[in-house]
């Protein structure tokens, strides 16, 4: 397929997506009431510099109550590039809009890859959108109407071509410097001359994704174990998703995000559904479907449509004030789900059988001490194997929850901790 069939395909995509919201009778493109919107698709309107008609790939024309001519246009240029878009693309696109539409037209500029630092400026300059969209619809949609440009590293990398590899968002937004978990947010946020006060859409703010303290999370974790009735061992997850009416799906498939990285699992909010990909491994498995689960439990649908797990997803270990909303998301799903796999009290009491058993005792260095020393680290590694059998997670959520809940003394050299462990940063 070469460039011209995906950019086509890519068109039929976004106006299937915007139509079916036209059919439904909902708002298009989350924004328009759709007896006031006609979507087209290549579309040609009369440009007086040039003298003759311009094509766009789609093309929203909204119109006043009973109005015959458009009000203001939403066009969209549709790129597909292996690399990230160039200016020169940018640039036309913007000196197309505005040599024929003026002032009434909002542009938006949809990409499957990201744009390069030249094109972002002249975005950013001439107050254009960034969609990115696939077959699910919008992913990421950053709007650059005035105000002040305060976006944070991360939001750069999902954007803008840089060095360092990002993770493919379901969404996220950045709008006069506010972040957005959700569609409907950002372009509810969008405030217009171009209505009239009763036509406008209610305008308001999203506010950004909470603190929720590990005690809390504990109680939400505690209902979820209440209503399966548990007792021991290991949590049923499958009888979980039963009882909370969640639709739970394996695949034989590996897809991958746009980063290359292997989806593990991903939770679909609005059909209550979570779908878990080829894991290979049960225990991360088990793990994938209790974090998709915490989505649902922690009522993460608010700021997500859906949301896709990928490995890097599970070291996100570390909640400050300062967080990306969607890294407050992922720690807070993460802690649900070792909070659930691991019930407090019966680990602990677990624990407590199991380190006898095992004849480890603290002799002044710790509840449970481990050092590189085989007579330290053999059983120790024996109590971590047993309680993985026992709740059916890896040793490394073990050793994770063992830190939690200060019971791990841990002194090993950094070569010789797991690399789940290691990786997000404990010692």
């Amino acid at each position: 397929m070469n460039s011209t069939e995906k950019g086509n395909k890519l068109e039929d995509k976004l106006v299937e997506y915007l139509c079916d919201q036209f059919d439904r009778d909902e708002l298009v493109f989350d924004l328009y009431p759709a007896n006031l919107c006609k979507v087209l698709k290549k579309q040609k309107y009369h440009c007086k510099d040039r003298g003759d008609d311009v094509e766009f790939d789609v093309v929203i024309e909204v119109r006043r109550k009973e109005r015959l001519e458009p009000h203001v246009y939403v066009v969209f240029e549709c790129k597909i590039h292996q690399k990230a878009v160039e200016e020169i693309y940018v640039r036309d696109f913007s000196d197309k809009l505005g040599s024929v539409f003026g002032q009434s037209v909002k542009g938006m500029i949809v990409t499957t890859s990201r744009l390069q630092s030249g094109a972002d400026s002249v975005a950013r300059n001439r107050g254009l959108g960034i969609v990115k969209f696939d077959e699910n619809g919008i992913d990421v949609i950053a709007d650059r109407k005035g105000g002040t440009w305060t976006e944070t590293r991360f939001m750069q990398t999902q954007l803008f071509d840089t060095p360092q590899k990002p993770k493919a968002l379901k969404f996220s937004a950045l709008h006069e410097g506010e972040l957005f978990g959700t569609v409907h947010q950002l372009l509810q946020s969008f405030e217009t001359d171009q209505v009239d006060e009763d036509d406008k859409l209610g305008c308001w703010k999203a506010k950004s994704v909470p603190f929720l303290t590990d005690a809390k999370i504990q109680i939400v974790t505690q209902e979820s174990l209440t209503c399966i009735q548990y007792a021991k061992g290991a949590v049923d997850l499958e009888s979980l998703c039963r009882e909370m009416s969640l639709e739970l799906n394996f695949s034989n498939q590996t897809p991958h995000d746009l980063d290359g990285n292997p989806i593990l699992g991903s939770a679909i909010f609005c059909n209550r559904l979570i779908e878990v990909n080829l894991h290979g491994n049960k225990h991360r498995e088990r793990f994938t479907i209790a974090h998709e689960i915490g989505h649902f439990c922690l009522r993460h649908d608010q700021y997500l449509r859906s949301e896709s797990i990928v490995e890097r997803d599970l070291f996100v270990d570390v909640e400050t004030d300062d967080n990306f909303n969607y890294d407050r998301l992922e720690h807070q799903a993460n802690l649900f789900a070792s909070k659930l796999l691991l019930p407090e009290n019966h680990f602990r009491n677990a624990v407590d059988a199991l380190r006898l058993q095992n004849h480890i005792y603290d002799k002044g260095f710790g509840y449970i001490f481990v050092d590189d020393q085989p007579c330290n680290y053999a059983p120790y590694n024996q109590l971590i194997s047993d309680l993985s059998a026992y709740f059916e997670v890896s040793k490394q959520v073990i050793e994770i929850r063992l830190n939690g809940m200060g019971l791990l003394t841990d002194k090993r050299g950094k070569s010789q901790k797991g690399f789940f462990y290691s990786a997000i940063g404990k010692s």
